[in-house]
This record gives C-alpha cells, sequence and structure tokens, in this order.
C-alpha cells in the first residue's frame, strides 16, 4: 500500500489533525507520526498521488508541511501515535 511522508510538522500534532488534513482524498489505512514528522498509508495509488500533488506546501498546524511519496522500505512501529495537545478545533 502507498505510503506518505509528511514532513516540517508542528510538535503539537495528533493523529486527529491528519485525519483532518488528508480527508477528501481517499481511506488511510495507517498514521505513523514521529516527532516533526510523519507517515500516512493509503488503501488507493492514486489517493496517495493525489494528496501529495494537493497538499505539498500547505499549512497544517501553523507549520508549511513537506507531503511525499515515501522512499525507501518500510519500518516497524516503535511508538504510539497521537497524545494529548493538538491544534484543530472540534
Amino acid at each position: 500500500m502507498p505510503r506518505v511522508y509528511i514532513g516540517r510538522l508542528s510538535y503539537h500534532v495528533r493523529e486527529k489533525d491528519i485525519q483532518r488534513f488528508f480527508s477528501g482524498y481517499g481511506k488511510l489505512m495507517e498514521i505513523d507520526l514521529k516527532n516533526g514528522y510523519g507517515f500516512v498509508e493509503f488503501e488507493d495509488n492514486r489517493d496517495a498521488d493525489d494528496a501529495v500533488y494537493e497538499l505539498n506546501g500547505k499549512e497544517l498546524c501553523g507549520e508549511r508541511v513537506i507531503v511525499e511519496h515515501a522512499r525507501g522500505p518500510r519500518r516497524d512501529r516503535d511508538g504510539h501515535s497521537g497524545g494529548y495537545g493538538g491544534c484543530m478545533q472540534t
């Protein structure tokens, strides 16, 4: 399944913020957040392509993020995604 890299993320971003940011670009299979970056796995290649094309350089939580196709092999998860805080209002 296609993976997308998200760089320059705010340290306050949560999984919910990522879900909202990518809403409308297809089904997300997994969100893996690290400190300042993360990965999103899409169900469909075309949805990943659309998200990269449309969202690269857009603002999320006050930061202009990098959105591009992930390179290299997938690594195992070594931490919990999400947490407290966040930047989107409900």
